[in-house]
This record gives C-alpha cells, structure tokens and sequence, in this order.
C-alpha cells in the first residue's frame, strides 16, 4: 500500500509541474521565435547575445563599415557616388620595439625566474617558483622558502613578496614584510 501512495504522489507532482510549464499568464501561447515572456508582467523580453551584430550591421555586406548603414535624409544620385574620391588609406601602425633585457633580467630567466614589478614598478626583482610549495611545515629550514605560519605549508615563491606571518627556525611565529 505505501509503494501505491508514493507512486500516485509522484503522479501528482509530475502533472503539476508539467502544467506549470505550459501555462502561460493571460493564456498567451509559448513563442518559439527566441522571446521570452516577463513571467512578472506578462510582457515579452528580447533576447540579444552582446557580441552579436546590430541589426542594422548585419544587413550590410561584408567590409561595408556600420555608420553607412544609418538611414540618410537626402541620398546621393548614382551619378554623384562615383564621383567621390576614394576614402584614404590607413598608414599601417609602426610596432614599438620591445625594451632590451638588462643582465640582471636575462640572469633571472637563465635561472627559470620571473621577472616582476615590486611595489609602485618601478623596481624589478627575480621570484622563482619553490619545489617544494604546498608540503607541510613547522620551521623554516624545512622549505626551500618559507614557511607559512597561517597554512603551515611551503610558500610557493623565493623571495616571498610582501607582509606574511611565518614560522622561523626555532618555530617562532613572526611577520616578515619584504620589499
């Protein structure tokens, strides 16, 4: 008997759930043309994907720009349009160099470093990623950098940039600010 209860129940969700699906307020039938309708106010909602073309763009052919495609208030005859003189030609952009490595930079790469801003940028120091980033720790000598009084893991970057609470190599609990 409670096997018959539980199934005529889920009978009775199941149908509730499916007319709630179909009903729509004001008994307007569900639209398939990709409009949604306001389940507050009844009224339709538009649906535009942001990197779609406008509409007016995507009547244009392709390589025509957008602003030819707003309305004109007095077209030009089609004896006036080839008279115009071809638009200008956009001088290529010269590409910027990239900056020279200095020997400390290429010193730093050598060795599998990155090369980072510190503080405001305009210093520059070496990080070099630890192997031993993550493992469990309770004193300093224990990590390749330091280790972490919070987490007590490894940190995983040598020099440790900033203020950080670590455990020295008595066990000490500390904060270290590095510049």
């Amino acid at each position: 008997m409670p096997r018959l209860i539980q199934h005529v129940l889920a009978l009775c969700v199941t149908a509730l759930v499916a007319g709630c699906q179909l009903a729509l307020p004001e008994g307007k039938p569900a639209s398939t043309d990709g409009v949604t309708p306001n389940a507050v106010a009844g009224d339709v909602i538009e649906v535009t994907a942001l990197d779609a073309p406008s509409a007016a763009a995507a009547a244009l052919p392709p390589g025509e720009p957008e602003e030819s495609a707003a309305p004109q208030s007095d077209p030009a005859p089609p004896e006036a349009a080839a008279e115009t003189p071809p638009a200008p030609q956009q001088e290529p952009v010269a590409e910027v160099p990239p900056t020279p490595k200095s020997e400390q930079q290429l010193a730093c790469e050598k060795k599998r470093g990155n090369w980072v801003s510190v503080g405001s940028g305009a210093l520059r120091t070496c990080v070099y990623s630890t192997k031993d980033a993550g493992k469990r720790c309770t004193r300093e000598s224990q990590c390749e950098g330091q280790c972490l009084a919070r987490s007590g893991t490894c940190s995983p970057l040598k020099p440790l940039l900033g203020c950080h609470e670590i455990l020295q190599e008595n066990g000490a609990r500390v904060t270290q600010c590095v510049e």
